[in-house]
């Protein structure tokens, strides 16, 4: 889902000192955002911090409802984090898309169809069956409370990657521009519609930097980030110590804000050896995503059955043990019979045997 640009290649650095000073440069970091030269290290530590924040959530969210009250310090951590958790996933989605929309509108269609509308299918079915085997199934397939589940997130991806279709007649400033306003439009009350609306800008941000990533690393130096990282920690701690910003219409431009500056500092950053677990994430993040939610729901319950009464003790089990059944999902999702429940093949038919001459 990157886009396929033609930059010419530069010699390799010599040395490892000469690579952190081109890096730091912000020389040839474009490169970063080509799939052909190597695996984007950087977005896939991003992305595996946030899906590892997500699970870290919901494990505390389960504990505190099935056991008991978690220490303070969780839940100061699910705030500090609020501003950016979600919104960087969305961000990065978006700084892929501008790429992936050179492919004829039925291959991009069907791409996104088989990785993202296939998972939420099958995963929305295994949770519901979840929830008639304790006894909390209340909706039919029919009906909307049936796909109202945790992969609304993924919901929005979708909606969000067939709205970039128009970006090839649109100017993304209108893509990002008119949901912006909305979200201060939209009543409160309906949550949702507000989300959606909230986080759009996060994903189409992400498509006009993937377009203009030279001139905004030449805009945002390295160093310059690093002063104005104050901003994204300063929002965090408001959040955290304060008031917890969850899709709050007046935080999302700190919030744009905030996450620019990480994602500059990140790209420039090494890859280095002890974040390859969280880079593991990144790179599988769909499959922890939507794997995640069933389990720890799964583990929660059993917790409650059990009556276990250390929440602390219980948080750190139902953490790792997620992080556990996903990564084995991660680990198998590729391969045939399982990759079925990540996504559809390629090609769903046998392609047609040439005629006889």
């Amino acid at each position: 889902m990157s886009e396929h640009t033609d930059h010419a290649a530069s010699p390799a650095p010599a040395t490892r000192a000469e690579a952190r000073r081109k890096a730091g440069n912000g020389a040839d970091i474009s490169r970063a955002l080509d799939r052909h030269d190597r695996r984007i290290g950087w977005m896939d530590l991003l992305r595996g911090s946030s899906i590892i924040l997500v699970i870290l959530l919901h494990s505390t969210e389960i504990v505190a409802a099935r056991v008991g009250d978690v220490p303070a310090f969780f839940e100061f951590l699910s705030n500090f984090f609020a501003p950016f958790r979600m919104p960087m996933l969305m961000f990065l989605s978006g700084l892929l898309v501008a790429g992936s929309l050179h492919a004829p509108t039925g291959k991009y269609v069907w791409g996104k169809v088989r990785r993202i509308v296939w998972p939420i299918v099958v995963w929305t079915f295994i949770y519901a069956a979840g929830q008639y085997m304790v006894g909390k199934g209340e909706f039919m397939p029919w009906e909307w409370g049936f796909w109202n589940t945790y992969l609304w997130f993924m919901q929005f991806i979708f909606a969000y990657y067939i709205l970039a279709l128009l970006m090839k007649w649109v100017p993304i400033w209108v893509l990002f521009g008119v949901p912006f306003m909305l979200m201060f439009i939209v009543s409160p009350e309906l949550v949702l519609l507000q989300r959606f609306f909230y986080l759009m800008p996060f994903f189409f941000l992400g498509a006009f930097i993937e377009k203009h990533w030279d001139q905004f690393a030449r805009l945002l130096s390295v160093r310059w980030a690093a002063v104005l990282s104050v901003i994204p920690l300063g929002l965090g701690l408001f959040s955290g110590l304060v008031d917890p910003l969850w899709y709050v219409p007046l935080s999302v431009v700190p919030a744009l804000l905030g996450i620019m500056i990480l994602v500059r500092l990140t790209a420039v950053a090494p890859d280095v050896r002890w974040l390859a677990p969280v880079r593991f994430v990144g790179q599988y993040s769909l499959i922890y995503y939507v794997s995640h939610y069933p389990v720890f729901a799964a583990l929660g319950w059993l917790a409650l059955k059990a009556g276990i009464t250390n929440s602390s003790a219980a948080l750190v089990v139902v953490f790792i043990v997620t992080m556990g059944v996903a990564t084995v999902f991660a680990l198998l999702g590729r391969r045939m019979p399982v990759s079925l429940l990540f996504e559809l093949p390629r090609r769903m038919w046998p392609a047609k045997k040439a005629a006889l001459a």
